[in-house]
């Protein structure tokens, strides 16, 4: 652990911490010596609140790194727009900014304003679970329940396994059959058909006695519908671990007085998430839209020289509606050509198929 410079403003700060959490533990949030924190609160306790703010203290020896006010609100900014991000996350967001900041530094200003870490669990079944090779391969559906006031609301989330883009959500205050084909059926026409989907076994997803009307219109599509196993909810990790950092992040944050602002804000994340957020199950770098869409190379490598590929002039996902060429080497060899989601082309040029919006296959 390094020499760090604070301001008598960011010392403060850790203190009061101290004060919360204690000394060890705010030390290690903020990235500073324990007894640097010591040091600081005998000095607060001499000086005096007013006095410990307007101390000017000396820094003998050379190579001590100023964190600048300009590096402080960057931080603070991409933070303020990112609320569920650790240090490592902002950083990978100023990256995309071409700014570069130490990790420890982003961590230390960060702590000085009241970055808490949480413990996260680790799962060795997350290290070897199963990701979709392209686009629309695979696609995972959930439903988060919650409250506004005191109305139970549901809210239907459909997600590319691949890129971990939303490729639909609705909020309902009853939950159909209905709904969930709707929605699946307008992801369709604006993106183009998946090739699977996973869900539970709740009842507008699967019937215990023959097969429902949700199924019935996959079969149609013919789109594949796979069921999570029982008792290992991992198997619908990523929609889960989505739906976890909407309530996290809007959902417990902020009270909605009615069914239209809920709407409303999750709108506005979903956007967020799918189009400004970086992901860090795709490198921390790239946000789902640009896997999504065939970009994540072309955004890497820009990162890489240092241009700025959140900038408005850069590029923008705004006006793109479908993901359109996908070329997927199967394990059995065979090389094949996807547009808008659906097979066009195997080894060998042969023809595949079209299938029409009933799931029949069409012949010319």
């Amino acid at each position: 652990m390094g020499t760090r410079h604070f301001s008598q403003k960011q010392k403060l700060t850790i203190l009061d911490s101290a004060a919360e959490v204690g000394v060890k533990q705010a030390a290690e949030l903020a990235d500073v010596h324990y007894t640097s924190v010591y040091d600081w609160r005998r000095q607060l306790q001499s000086l005096g609140r007013q006095g410990f703010l307007d101390y000017k203290p000396s820094y003998p020896g050379r190579g001590i790194k100023q964190i600048t006010a300009e590096q402080e609100k960057a931080v603070l900014d991409t933070w303020h727009d990112n609320p569920g991000f650790g240090p490592g996350q902002v950083r990978n967001q100023l990256r995309r900014q071409a700014i570069t900041i130490s990790i420890r530094t982003v961590r230390s200003i960060m702590a000085a304003n009241g970055y808490r870490a949480t413990a996260k669990k680790s799962n060795k079944k997350d290290l070897q679970r199963f990701e979709a090779r392209r686009p629309l391969e695979l696609a995972q559906m959930d439903v988060l329940e919650f409250f506004i006031n005191k109305l139970k609301v549901h809210l239907l989330l459909l997600l590319d396994d691949f890129s971990r883009f939303i490729l639909g959500w609705q909020l309902l205050t009853e939950t159909s059959t209905d709904a969930v084909i709707l929605m699946v059926q307008r992801a369709i026409d604006r993106y183009g058909k998946m090739q699977e989907i996973l869900t539970d076994r709740g009842f507008i997803f699967y019937s215990w006695r023959g097969i429902n009307r949700f199924e019935r219109f996959l079969q149609t599509q013919g789109i594949d519908h796979t069921h999570a196993r029982p008792h290992h909810p991992q198997t619908l990790g990523k929609v889960e671990a989505c739906n976890r950092r909407l309530k996290q992040e809007l959902i417990d944050q902020q009270h909605f007085t009615n069914f239209h602002d809920a709407r409303t804000a999750i709108d506005r994340w979903v956007y967020h998430y799918n189009y400004k957020r970086t992901h860090q199950g795709l490198g921390g770098l790239v946000v789902p839209a640009e896997r999504f869409h065939g970009q994540a190379d072309y955004v890497l490598a820009a990162v890489a020289k240092g241009i700025d590929v959140g900038a408005d002039h850069c590029y923008s996902f705004g006006g793109i509606q479908r993901s359109m060429i996908n070329l997927v080497l199967n394990p059995d060899g065979k090389l094949i050509l996807y547009f808008l989601g659906q097979p066009i082309l195997s080894t060998g040029g042969e023809h595949v198929p079209e299938t029409d919006s009933r799931g029949s296959r069409r012949s010319d």
